[in-house]
């Protein structure tokens, strides 16, 4: 039979494999709740990030503001909108997960009883089980292991959660060091691009849409270095490559006696191509 010393090390083993899961969940919904930020750049100064305070917030308040921004019932959300100024660019960030009713209120009820048993093991453990007697060491250690056995599911549903949120950002992230990136929220500022939105503007036939050829020719007699600076600068071959693959440009393909002719116009949305039938 172990003494009551051997168990109380085992009820601290216990103990700290407990404190460190709590402490785990609440770094891990910290970063969740952080990934919900706009970040605004204006000229060259440095970029202003607003994003939730959760600094010093305890695992409680934690698991109320992630129930009512991080883990959503299936429904429409209203983004509220942040006012910007003229001239800046910015970027909103927004992490959440879709739940279903019973799924919501299963988890929380989860975060509830985690939270829950988390302040009962952080003040009030010893005053449940005298560690001083034999018998209520054990009963600790059942009841220790009982509530690991509880909160297993929460746990590996939580993982689950958090490295879907963590693959999504990299996704994020990678788009946003990508060229594709650079073309959407660069590009639309420089002179080729304004000189292509007057071109197209100016057109009134055809409700704007403007051969590609036309366009070309016309860049290329106005900005001779067009195609290399697309390619150090914004990593497409050329002009014809970033207007058909960047998406940028709604485009269409307009069957002709020679052939066909490919009519661009500019997006303001969604991405589409569409071919004209005869």
């Amino acid at each position: 039979m172990q003494s009551t010393e051997e168990l109380r090390d085992k009820i601290f083993l216990l103990l700290g494999k407990h404190l460190i899961r709590f402490q785990t969940v609440e770094m891990r919904l910290k970063s969740l709740l952080k990934l919900n930020r706009t970040i605004i750049f204006e000229n060259k100064n440095s970029p202003l990030v607003i994003e939730p305070p959760v600094r010093n917030q305890t695992l409680g308040g934690l698991s109320t503001k992630a129930l009512n921004s991080l883990f959503l019932l299936d429904s429409v959300e209203e983004d509220q909108l942040i006012k910007e100024e003229a001239n800046t660019l910015r970027i909103d960030m927004k992490v959440s997960f879709n739940l279903s009713e019973n799924k919501h209120l299963e988890l929380n009820s989860q975060l509830q009883e985690f939270v829950a048993d988390r302040n009962l093991l952080t003040h009030h453990f010893q005053e449940k089980f005298n560690l001083s007697k034999l018998a209520e060491c054990q009963q600790a250690i059942d009841f220790l292991l009982e509530l690991e056995k509880k909160h297993k599911p929460f746990l590996d549903r939580f993982e689950q959660y958090f490295l879907t949120a963590q693959k999504g950002i990299d996704t994020q992230i990678s788009f946003m060091q990508s060229n594709l990136f650079k073309t959407h929220f660069i590009f639309p500022s420089d002179e080729i691009y304004k000189e292509i939105q007057i071109l197209i503007n100016n057109n009134t036939k055809n409700n704007g849409w403007i051969s590609l050829t036309t366009i070309a020719s016309s860049i290329s007699k106005k900005f001779p270095d067009a195609n290399k600076k697309i390619k150090i600068e914004y990593g497409f071959k050329n002009l014809h490559d970033l207007v058909l693959n960047s998406g940028i440009f709604l485009l269409k393909i307009e069957p002709t006696t020679k052939g066909e002719k490919i009519l661009i116009h500019l997006n303001h949305g969604e991405k589409t191509f569409e071919v004209i039938e005869n």
